[in-house]
């Protein structure tokens, strides 16, 4: 009951995702009498750890090359824009 005091979410629902989170190894229960406590496990947190570690430098990369298409989009853009402009002498 104590994990479902600040969510509004009934107790059978908070059970369901304990038991999600203990399949997944990202917790771990024990038995105290009528008490389960719960504990992050550790090898569950450092494997999603590595894993978004990962999903960092795959999307850092994207951004990268999305950063050097840009860049080259706007080059030839400004190359066309400066090929189309006529050059005005000495009218004011």
């Amino acid at each position: 009951m104590e994990l479902a005091e600040p969510f509004e979410m009934t107790q059978p629902a908070i059970s369901r995702h304990l038991k999600v989170l203990e399949q997944a190894g990202l917790i771990a229960r024990r038995i105290d009498g009528t008490r389960r406590p719960c504990r992050l496990a550790r090898d569950g947190i450092d494997q999603i750890d590595k894993w978004l570690s990962q999903l960092r430098k795959a999307l850092s990369a994207n951004y990268d090359r999305l950063d050097a298409i840009l860049a080259a989009s706007a080059e030839q853009i400004d190359k066309r824009t400066a090929k189309r402009s006529p050059k005005r002498k000495g009218k004011r």
